[in-house]
């Protein structure tokens, strides 16, 4: 069985370095953090917002994707005019390695009548790749050979990454436009391997359908993700009581549905 996990390891490591990998999280409920996929809708509420988010894939299965982030944003006003700041920190781990990016955010918000605002946006980001190359077991019989440059020996790497944002926001609906990853940072793991977090777009976007009872609301919202090779689709589908109780569906293309319920205390 070691045997077996160890060539599995080896191999996802060769292709990760050989191919075009996604870097940023799969979030069902995108739209509670629209900040980490688009700047500009950090300050989007009048109150500082804060996320923690756990997700943990696979359950039972060693070394399976774990994803933990918080979020932190808020508005300001200064010079007359407002702005939105805000932060997270993400980590992910799957498999043998580890993820880290720590994010700033600000947006500079230009109001319009009845409420609408438009909103641009910018984020830079520290980024840590690590790669446990000690955990692979790789047994004497299979590699005489223990300089072969094939067999990984591990190693981290940082580098600074940049995201642009721009977003529409009125009373009754929203969308956002960002681009992440803007010059493809790239990271040395050691002398023989490297790898690199492509340019990644979303577009998402969203509205409230208000109706007879205005203690219920539908809110639909879609969300496109692209990497400009492949192309992935999330809708959803949810609605408000009251701004307590909510509950939705969401189908994601060629993955499958998800199903959301939420509650809200006081201001959590």
């Amino acid at each position: 069985m070691k045997l077996k996990l160890s060539i599995l390891f080896i191999l996802l490591y060769l292709c990760i370095f050989n191919a075009y990998g996604q870097w940023d999280a799969q979030i069902s409920q995108y739209w509670r953090v629209k900040t980490y996929y688009n700047p500009s809708f950090a300050g989007e509420n009048d109150l500082i917002d804060n996320t923690i988010f756990h997700r943990t894939q696979w359950v039972g299965v060693d070394y399976a994707p774990k994803t933990s982030m918080i979020i932190m944003h808020m508005p300001l006003e200064f010079l007359g005019k407002k702005h939105g700041v805000g932060m997270h920190v993400f980590n992910e781990k799957a498999g043998l390695f580890s993820n880290t990016a720590t994010s700033a955010q600000y947006t500079y918000k230009h109001q319009f009548k009845k409420g609408k605002t438009l909103n641009i946006g910018i984020q830079g980001s520290f980024v840590n790749i690590d790669f446990d190359a000690a955990s692979i077991h790789i047994p004497e019989s299979q590699y005489h050979d223990r300089e072969d440059p094939a067999i990984p020996t591990g190693g981290e790497d940082k580098a600074f990454d940049m995201g642009l944002g721009a977003s529409w926001v009125t009373p009754n609906y929203w969308v956002g436009l960002s681009v992440s990853h803007l010059w493809e940072p790239t990271f040395d793991l050691d002398d023989n391997h490297s790898s690199f977090i492509g340019r990644a777009y979303y577009l998402m976007g969203g509205y409230n359908i208000k109706l007879k009872n205005p203690l219920f609301v539908i809110q639909p919202s879609v969300f496109v993700k692209s990497d400009a090779i492949t192309t992935q689709v999330d809708l959803t589908a949810r609605l408000e009581y009251s701004k307590i109780v909510s509950g939705g569906i969401g189908w994601r293309k060629d993955d499958g549905f998800i199903f959301m319920l939420g509650l809200k205390i006081r201001n959590i």
